[in-house]
């Protein structure tokens, strides 16, 4: 079995797993930043234009087929095949971190405590099954989502218009320039998961609408500034020392201010959104294991994959601290291996270099 997604789904699939997984990491993993999270997402686009472009220039110069693929051929398996076993270890750990939030998220709402492995198992088994659909369930779903989205937000802006107050955006940095820009590299890690789905995806004959990468790095990022300068217009910033997981998220779903009918529409797009996001991370997971070995099943990739993730997560390597030490350093790790596979293909051929 070949994982395969096809290319006109790729930017559903990117916008419904990465707004999530930036809004979480700047939301709840970068609370220092308080009031001015928002300039971080909208700076992270500018840090990711080229990463786009490098995307949308290899996805144009490959008629047909498997993208990757075609990189490989043409750049050898020297080069690409390290890069897809890096990256797929990069999106088993993302796996980890969004099961471990959603998991503790659950907790949280139903205000109960459990064991970590009777939350983590189901959810990675649901996303094993999804994943081992392919990636056409994959993003058909998340094209529905992004449809439906819109509305559930709609629905809690009109719910919530009175309680926004402008005036606690300012001060308009946050907590300084210096912190905002180291704040705005781990958000540009992140965003640069979005350039994934054009890596892993397989261009279609048909002639299907296709969007190009950096106007989805760029829409995912507007989007996620506009909720974050939403969410920090709801509460003013908490200056405190202890800015848990834990509090963010009572912050978000129940800071004193939201009534409780606009709970509902807010946990369904918190939950929907990290179920796209593990799910998305274990399909990519999968998808650049198997690029790495292409003679392994894509059931038995998916498998390893969750396997590995639902590990990491139970030995807590995926918690907040150490999330952070890590999103430091994404963007540069990321940025450097789509570099490599992109570059030397393009500049030793144009289109030529993807053509079979």
């Amino acid at each position: 079995m070949k994982l395969q997604l096809p290319l006109s789904l790729a930017r559903p699939l990117a916008f419904a797993a990465v707004t999530t997984r930036l809004l979480m990491g700047i939301f709840l993993d970068l609370p220092w930043l308080y009031n001015a999270g928002w300039i971080a997402a909208l700076g992270a686009i500018l840090l990711c234009a080229p990463l786009g472009m490098l995307a949308d220039r290899a996805a144009r110069a490959c008629r047909g087929g498997g993208i990757a693929e075609a990189l490989e051929e043409r750049g050898g398996r020297a080069v690409a095949r390290p890069v897809f076993a890096l990256l797929s270890l990069v999106c088993i750990y993302e796996t980890a971190v969004t099961s471990r939030v959603l998991s503790n998220t659950v907790r949280h709402v139903a205000l109960a405590e459990a064991s970590a492995i009777s939350l983590l198992l189901p959810l990675l088994l649901a996303a094993m099954l999804c994943a081992c659909l392919g990636g056409q369930a994959i993003g058909g779903a998340a094209r529905i989502w992004v449809r439906v989205m819109p509305v559930l937000m709609l629905i809690v802006l009109l719910l919530q218009f009175r309680s926004f107050r402008p005036a606690w955006l300012t001060p308009l940095l946050g907590p300084g320039a210096n912190v905002l820009a180291s704040g705005t590299v781990s958000a540009s890690g992140w965003l640069s998961m979005a350039a994934l789905p054009w890596l892993c995806a397989d261009r279609e004959e048909s002639g299907a609408k296709q969007r190009g990468a950096l106007g989805t790095l760029a829409a995912i990022g507007i989007f996620s500034a506009a909720v974050l300068a939403l969410l920090a217009m709801m509460a003013p910033p908490s200056v405190r020392t202890d800015l848990t997981r834990t509090y963010q998220l009572d912050k978000l779903l129940a800071n004193g201010r939201v009534t409780q009918t606009a709970q509902l529409p807010l946990i369904l797009l918190w939950y929907n959104g990290l179920l796209f996001n593990v799910t998305a991370d274990l399909f990519f997971a999968a998808k650049l294991l198997q690029l790495t070995f292409p003679r392994l099943d894509g059931r038995l990739a998916v498998l390893l994959s969750g396997v590995v993730s639902g590990a990491v997560a139970m030995l807590g390597w995926a918690e907040q601290r150490m999330v952070v030490s890590y999103a430091r350093w994404l963007f540069a790790v990321v940025g450097i291996l789509m570099l490599a596979l992109f570059a030397a293909p393009l500049r030793k051929g144009g289109k030529r270099a993807c053509v079979h």
